[in-house]
């Protein structure tokens, strides 16, 4: 794939490889795509969270602590019994 990319992006780019950020512009442009990847993941699990409530399926906040709590017991003693 080549890019065409605008002319200030392409001198961002140039320099965090100039400042040894990343050791090549490629480097830089993949870790700026790993990033958009992981926005959109977080949109999409966002989206799924709205639409259960949107649906009524959500937990009151007592459930919520209280599972919370539960997960925390369970790691202390896991880390405990170490």
């Amino acid at each position: 794939m080549n890019l065409n990319l605008p002319s200030d992006i392409n001198a961002f780019v140039k320099s965090l490889v100039s400042e040894g950020r990343f050791d090549s512009e490629e480097a830089a442009i993949i870790e700026g795509v790993r990033m958009l990847m992981g926005r959109e993941q977080l949109k999409a699990e966002i989206q799924v969270g709205i639409d259960q409530l949107d649906n009524g399926q959500h937990l009151d906040e007592e459930t919520v602590f209280a599972e919370v709590n539960a997960e925390i017991d369970k790691v202390e003693s896991t880390q405990q019994g170490s």
